[in-house]
């Protein structure tokens, strides 16, 4: 975790970049209140020196005296000269607002005493006001960035107006005044720098923050290393986890799978970080987490829970990206109640307080029905219910799919094993089949009759007389006249049957007649035996073989039913992960969740409604100032929010005017930050947001425009110097926390976790699926994220629609402007109006837009362009970063620089601006320039040249 100096350390620099804001603020308007912004009676200009009347330093003396004793920091007063000023409004409404060309800051000499002789105004420090020289003096913005204040005053001057001024006295006689619409005068003013609007309430919030981290021992609940503050400061943001379910979903698209990672994110972490290119789904993302904090609310207290504060802040740096919030999230919001638009005092008295005091009214004609809160109560616990049962199906689908892969696995060895054994036997069966082949004859072998025979002739071969006979033997042969024909007439009798037995098989036996043939015959009976036994043994072998692999096969038959059985069980699961499937494949019931969460809490909102109208009652008041009304918010802030967020869970404000509705800077009083526009958001303006903050979600675009810094890189360098490397830091800290450092630095640089090096964009989630602009259109910007944009875009391509053109104009330059590029952009609109496209739409479904990155070049066109129809917004033309969190049908691009003594390093040193510009175009991109010039001068112009010639038209 950051040491505690440190951090002190950091917000001091994001004060010491908010008093260079205040020095260089565009307009001061002179209030006839006690304590004017602007004086200059008593207020003399003589060479170099500011000479003040006594009254007059006094009375700024005492304010900063007043400053001291009230906590405060000290007053901050400049002085500046000539005096240009316009007059606005009229009557009671008129307001002279003055344009400084530079300040030089005389706070200090409000410490010291009082000199009659004045104070030498080249001792003290300056800054250009960098808008009002592009303004007055049409500066072009390199220029500017490039001004000179390291040398001083006096050369800052010269090199800017170009001429010799020896005094400031001097330049103030002798620079050329604006022409125009303004009241000028030669004389030098005083204003107070700590009154700028745009700052106030940002400064107060990290002015409180600075105090606290003073207190020793500070306990602040912000402090800890979890708290999204902290994890902004130094946080590395974690990977999301693939295994987390959410609860509800916002009447929309389902979300996509990068979509669902942030929520899942969102989850489990206090701080994430979304990149979302253009058109990828930011708005969507935010509408999803809105629905989750609802359900989570409505099923805490059906459970009988504690219930507590939800209150969800949506922010960003711009009306532009608050309106489209509003609109998406009130074109399918389920009550008139649920969102409350907040921000600067205007729009609190026009549509905050209003809907505040209509709620109280709907709260008091309305009576609570126990009923009807028990029936929202039973219809929410079903539609909960529903999705309990999906996530516990999926339990068991995984324990029974883990068993069915088991026992499948299981089956393959077993089936393998059978395969092995039935081949094994088969070949076996195989060998045994052949040699019984080759005893096929034997097959129906005698085997009877020819046992008997050989019997018989081993009979007649033991009678037959022989030489080795004894004499008794002999004796008994010639007493029974026993002949050899006597014996084998004898045999043949007796086998006379046998033979007959073996006379219609394959084996006919033919009686023996003599001795040599008795001896062949039973060599031949005994062969014919032997072959019949090895006959009947074979087939004996076969059987039980056959018999053995008829079981075998049966088993294999078996246990491959059970494989395919288990095959279908386990096809029939849902396909993928249910983890990356319930959010698109249950996204109706997640609508149905959150709709049934939101019906339940009204009915909650009736059955309390004495104490929400308290909270509605007291949050009022606290909005329009009341002193009575603020000290019991601080008193019972947890009570009132809870109140409030229960009928108005959604909030909206600008960075700059949260403040107004959350006047007291305490942790953890907002539930969920979302914030939009990070990319262009400087980093010291979202930190009291996440101090105020539970859990946020930051989602911006680095590749998209960077955030405006009015200041020049002299000033910068010196900020660079005196902010960080003055007060020991070091570079590595200048591009992790400097406002200035636009590239490295950012809200979403820091919430990502972006170490500070160039091109580091930390570890935020990419939304990767594009929906919005044609594809032709869109594949310019494709490259400048990692991996591409995925278009998914409602697209038809027919042959003879462009969606990209290139009107090639040589174009020229006067007075800061290029007319042939304006006419060209005249003659383009009119052709649009002529094909369906329109100026001033509210809905923006053909509505044209007029870009340049060029100031000058932005307000001819609006000029020329609102004169020639009336009904053309002024804020569908303008500079680039005007655009930003914009779309339009058709933008039409004017890069005004032509020339090749033009660097056109303000176009190409970064993808940004080019890459900001063309995905606003969501069907039709047209760029009206001197292409050749454009293309020659490489980097991004030469590539868009290119990518029109290749997927659009190029026209002159």
């Amino acid at each position: 975790m950051l040491e505690s100096e440190k951090l002190i350390q950091i917000v001091q620099t994001w004060l010491g970049y908010i008093r260079l804001e205040e020095l260089t603020q565009a307009e001061v308007e002179r209030s006839s209140d006690i304590y004017s912004k602007v004086v200059d009676k008593g207020v003399q200009l003589v060479g170099n020196k500011l000479l003040l009347d006594s009254e007059v330093f006094t009375q700024f003396q005492q304010q900063q005296l007043a400053a001291k004793r009230g906590s405060k920091n000290d007053v901050q007063m400049a002085v500046a000269f000539p005096q240009i000023y316009v007059i606005q409004g009229k009557g009671k409404e008129q307001k002279l607002k003055y344009l400084p060309l530079f300040t030089i800051d005389i706070s200090p000499i409000f410490k010291g005493n009082y000199r009659k002789t004045g104070w030498d105004l080249t001792e003290y420090e300056f800054q250009p006001v960098v808008v009002n020289l592009m303004r007055l003096y049409g500066l072009e913005e390199e220029q500017a960035e490039s001004l000179i204040v390291a040398s001083g005053i006096g050369k800052f001057l010269e090199d800017t107006f170009k001429g010799r001024f020896p005094t400031l006295r001097d330049f103030l006689e002798l620079v050329d005044l604006p022409q125009g619409n303004y009241k000028t005068s030669r004389q030098p003013y005083l204003l107070r720098c700590d009154f700028t609007p745009y700052n106030a309430l940002l400064k107060l919030d990290l002015q409180e923050i600075f105090k606290e981290l003073q207190q020793p021992d500070s306990k602040a609940e912000w402090l800890t290393e979890t708290h999204p503050a902290m994890q902004y400061i130094c946080g590395q943001p974690q990977l999301p986890r693939d295994e987390v379910i959410f609860w509800g979903a916002f009447p929309d698209h389902a979300p996509d799978e990068f979509q669902a990672s942030v929520l899942k994110h969102a989850q489990e972490n206090l701080l994430t970080a979304v990149c979302g290119p253009p058109g990828t789904g930011k708005t969507e993302v935010f509408l999803h987490l809105i629905a989750q904090q609802v359900v989570n609310r409505a099923l805490r207290l059906i459970r009988g829970e504690d219930d507590a504060n939800n209150l969800i802040l949506f922010v960003g740096t711009n009306n532009s990206t608050i309106k489209k919030f509003q609109q998406r999230l009130t074109k399918n919001s389920p009550a008139q109640q649920f969102y409350l638009p907040g921000g600067n005092q205007t729009i609190i008295r026009k549509e905050t307080l209003p809907k505040l005091q209509s709620t109280q009214d709907w709260l008091r004609q309305t009576e609570f029905n126990q009923s009807a809160w028990e029936q929202a109560k039973l219809e929410l616990l079903q539609a909960e219910s529903e999705i309990q049962q999906l996530i516990e199906q999926d339990r068991l689908n995984i324990a029974q799919k883990v068993t069915d892969f088991e026992r499948r696995s299981q089956l393959d060895v077993e089936i393998q094993s059978l395969n092995n054994e039935i081949a094994v036997t088969d070949s076996e069966l195989q060998a045994l089949t052949e040699q019984l082949s080759n005893l096929a004859p034997y097959e129906n072998f005698p085997l009877d009759a020819y046992q008997q025979i050989r019997e018989e002739l081993s009979q007649a071969e033991r009678e037959l007389p022989k030489e080795s006979d004894s004499i008794t033997k002999r004796a008994l042969n010639w007493l029974n006249a026993t002949t050899d024909q006597r014996i084998f007439r004898r045999l043949a009798l007796r086998i006379n049957a046998a033979v007959l037995n073996t006379l219609a098989t394959g084996h006919p036996f033919q009686t023996p007649l003599d001795h040599p043939s008795l001896t062949a015959a039973q060599a031949s009976v005994n062969q014919k035996l032997d072959f019949s036994q090895k006959w009947q043994n074979l087939h004996q072998k076969v059987t039980e073989i056959q018999t053995q692999l008829a079981a075998l096969n049966k088993e294999l038959e078996l246990k491959k039913a059970e494989h395919q059985q288990i095959q279908k069980q386990i096809d029939s699961y849902p396909q993928g992960d249910f983890y990356n499937l319930f959010y698109r494949d249950h996204h109706k019931l997640q609508v149905e969740l959150f709709q049934r969460a939101w019906a339940f809490l009204l009915q909650e909102v009736l059955r309390r409604k004495e104490s929400v109208m308290r909270a509605l009652s007291t949050y009022g008041s606290v909005l329009t100032g009341d002193g009575g009304a603020l000290l019991k918010l601080e008193s019972d802030s947890d009570a009132i929010y809870r109140d409030l967020s229960l009928i108005f869970p959604v909030i909206s404000s600008s960075l700059q005017s949260i403040r107004n509705m959350l006047p007291i800077l305490q942790p953890n009083s907002v539930k969920l930050a979302l914030v939009d526009e990070a990319g262009t958001t400087l980093v010291h303006q979202l930190f009291p947001l996440l101090v105020r903050s539970q859990r946020a979600v930051v989602a911006g675009d680095p590749q998209q425009i960077e955030p405006i810094v009015n200041l020049c890189d002299d000033t910068i360098k010196q900020y660079l110097k005196t902010a960080f490397l003055d007060r020991g830091m070091g570079n590595e800290d200048y591009y992790r926390y400097a406002p200035t450092a636009k590239y490295t630095a950012t809200a979403y640089h820091r919430a990502a976790g972006s170490s500070g090096a160039e091109g580091d964009l930390g570890n935020g989630i990419i939304l990767s699926n594009h929906y919005r602009c044609t594809p032709p259109i869109i594949q310019f910007c494709s490259p400048n994220y990692p991996g591409g944009l995925q278009i998914l875009s409602d697209y038809t391509e027919e042959a003879t629609v462009k969606h990209l053109l290139a009107y090639h104009v040589e174009g020229s330059h006067l007075n800061h402007t290029n007319p042939e590029e304006i006419d060209a952009v005249e003659t383009a609109i009119a052709s649009l109006l002529k094909h369906g496209y329109s100026i001033g739409s509210s809905d923006n479904s053909k509505t044209i837009g007029v870009m340049s990155p060029f100031s000058q070049q932005a307000n001819a066109l609006r000029y020329r362009l609102s004169n020639r129809w009336r009904n053309f917004s002024w804020d569908d033309i303008g500079t680039v970063h005007t655009f930003q969190g914009g779309e339009k049908a058709a933008i039409i691009f004017s890069p005004y620089q032509c020339h090749q003594e033009h660097s056109f390093w303000f176009l190409n040193r970064k993808p940004n601006l080019l890459n900001t510009a063309v995905s606003r175009a969501k069907e039709l991109f047209i760029l009206v320039g001197n292409l050749r010039e454009l293309e020659l001068a490489g980097g991004e112009t030469k590539r868009l040249v290119e990518h029109i010639r290749r997927h659009g038209e190029i026209r002159s």
